[in-house]
């Protein structure tokens, strides 16, 4: 009967903890697809992101065009594919023209490029690869035989990625390791993410955000205003997603505007404002210059702030809240989570 138990128990504890280990990928994958979507790079269906099943020949490509920058512009071709296969939702149509016109896939057949079987990890890291810059010399579309070699050279083939069972998941590890993978071919060295940026497909703010929302950690010393700025809204055991908030650097012309007070001696500023109007709630981060009083700042933003600068809508008193941590000063209006979003920014510090 003990040797039963502890069969039992050994089992037990087995399956506890591939539970575990599974769990902690999931969660993993399910951050970073988050941080892809912030980033206009992958977006899930009616049913959420699907990362439990295989992607397909269609999403593929589609995330191919996103990570080469060149989204809006597959839209808007005029170009035409010769596949009678083609789904019959908005774009399908001019995504695989657009492919089809710049050798991104030449299909399975001469008419068929079948865009609902699954796409393999070869398959989709040979299109990752394809936006890193990489290139074998082939015919346009294939797909490369030394891909595995190429993809951890890259830096996109992380250990978390399933090769054998390809999942949405496995996709999602992929599409978020190119971003810190250097483009081939360019004169200055420059990582996907970055080359993305310059062609103004989301901005660096967005990106920092994005890597916090993937798990990145924050120093309130060290990290960007904008990293710091994601990880206080993530701290929050809310959902502040309905504020659909945009940020603005700070300046000297527009610091009335966000901190209420005509002059401050700071080395950087953002803001986080809804870009509807009408909703009353925004969050200042700023990091004065060495020397300035910033309990005597603290106090005077409080006191200057408009909080009824919005359109119909403001804030209570109690709504306004600052803090501080070293030269790093928060502002907060919000008639609901002002404290929520002050004990978030101060438990960064630890």
């Amino acid at each position: 009967m003990k040797r039963f138990t502890a069969i039992l128990l050994v089992f037990a504890l087995c399956f506890s903890f591939s539970l575990t280990a599974f769990a902690a990928d999931s969660v993993e994958a399910e951050k970073k697809a988050e941080a892809l979507s912030t980033l206009g790079l992958f977006k899930g269906t009616g049913d959420g992101f699907e990362l439990d099943r295989q992607p397909t020949r269609m999403e593929a490509l589609i995330l191919l065009i996103r990570l080469s920058g060149k989204e809006n512009e597959a839209l808007d071709t005029q170009a035409t594919h010769p596949f009678t296969d083609s789904p019959s939702w908005y774009g399908a149509d001019q995504y695989l023209a657009y492919g089809y016109e710049k050798g991104l896939t030449t299909g399975v057949t001469a008419t068929e490029f079948q865009p609902n079987e699954p796409a393999s990890a070869q398959m989709m890291v040979t299109f990752v690869l394809r936006a890193l810059g990489y290139t074998d010399g082939q015919t346009p579309g294939s797909v490369w035989n030394n891909w595995e070699e190429l993809g951890q050279k890259a830096g996109i083939l992380s250990d978390g990625v399933d090769t054998k069972n390809f999942l949405r998941a496995d996709a999602v590890l992929v599409l978020y390791g190119a971003l810190s993978s250097e483009v081939q071919g360019l004169e200055i060295p420059t990582t996907l993410g970055q080359h993305l940026i310059d062609q103004g497909v989301f901005t660096q703010y967005q990106l920092d955000a994005a890597r916090v929302q993937a798990g990145a950690q924050v120093n309130l010393k060290t990290s960007s205003l904008a990293s710091i700025m994601a990880a206080v809204y993530e701290g929050v055991d809310a959902d502040l997603s309905h504020f659909r908030t945009q940020y603005t650097q700070i300046t000297q012309d527009n610091l009335s505007y966000y901190l209420g007070v005509e002059e401050l001696n700071f080395t950087e500023g953002l803001a986080s404002e809804p870009m509807m109007l009408a909703q009353a709630h925004s969050v200042c981060l700023v990091r004065v210059a060495d020397g300035v009083d910033v309990e005597k700042t603290c106090q005077a933003i409080a006191e200057s702030v408009n909080p009824q600068k919005w359109i119909c809508v403001g804030v209570s008193e109690e709504g306004i809240r600052t803090a501080s941590v070293g030269n790093l000063i928060l502002l907060v209006m919000d008639n609901t989570y002002a404290q929520d979003l002050v004990d978030s920014f101060l438990a960064l510090e630890s």
